[in-house]
């Protein structure tokens, strides 16, 4: 953790390295900028990622539905430059991210 925050967590930034798919890892810090207890966390990505991801948590009856938008953006000059060739290439690569970490929060 490189900040606490608050006595709720607001503030706290955590450096975040995410290995891909592909031969390179994504490292960014995201700092917690919203929390409403059992219904939302949000963050601000900042680094090779830039932008806002967000939790939000619904109970369905002894589980709870868990939903995760992440809207951000690259920053690594390489991937922004070739992006639009490489885009196929890409998706398929959030993709395997996405799959693992829904693998990991997945309890059955």
């Amino acid at each position: 953790m490189l900040r606490a925050g608050d006595k709720a967590g607001i503030g706290a930034v955590r450096r975040m390295k995410w290995s891909t798919a592909l031969p390179y890892d994504l490292t960014f810090d995201m700092e917690t900028i919203r929390i409403e207890p059992l219904a939302i966390i949000e963050g601000r990505a900042s680094g090779e990622l830039e932008g806002l991801g967000r939790w939000t948590l619904q109970a369905e009856g002894l589980k709870c539905k868990v939903r995760y938008d992440w809207i951000v953006d690259v920053t690594k000059p390489w991937m922004v430059r070739l992006l639009f060739i490489l885009k196929p290439v890409s998706s398929w690569n959030h993709a395997v991210v996405m799959e693992r970490v829904r693998r990991v929060l997945r309890i059955a």
